[in-house]
């Protein structure tokens, strides 16, 4: 079975991302659906359409109109791809892994 289908089932949705992306880079999740051009904000919206649309199968219209940006710029996992790289962040905690199977 493919990842994102793993991660899907036990109920990795949009609500639980926005939380896991907001809490690592530490915003709120509102912060980030009401968006903003402050680094920190934009950075962690990459992440959240990163992992969304990579790792759990998530559309970027989806997303693009949950988050209230331009589907280009949802569908850009370049960026996302990048701060996953250069930080390190992970989606799923070992922890949490354990914790779903």
């Amino acid at each position: 079975m493919e990842q994102r289908h793993v991660r899907r089932a036990p109920g990795y949705d949009f609500e639980w991302l926005l939380s896991r992306v907001a809490d690592i880079c530490g915003l709120t999740p509102r912060e980030l659906l009401t968006g903003g051009k402050q680094q920190n904000i934009v950075q962690a919206r990459s992440l959240l359409c990163y992992w969304g649309t990579r790792e759990l199968g998530m559309t970027a219209i989806g997303l693009s109109k949950k988050l209230n940006i331009f589907q280009s710029t949802a569908s850009e996992s370049v960026r996302g791809r990048a701060i996953v790289e250069e930080k390190g962040f992970r989606q799923i905690d070992d922890e949490e892994i354990g914790e779903s199977e």
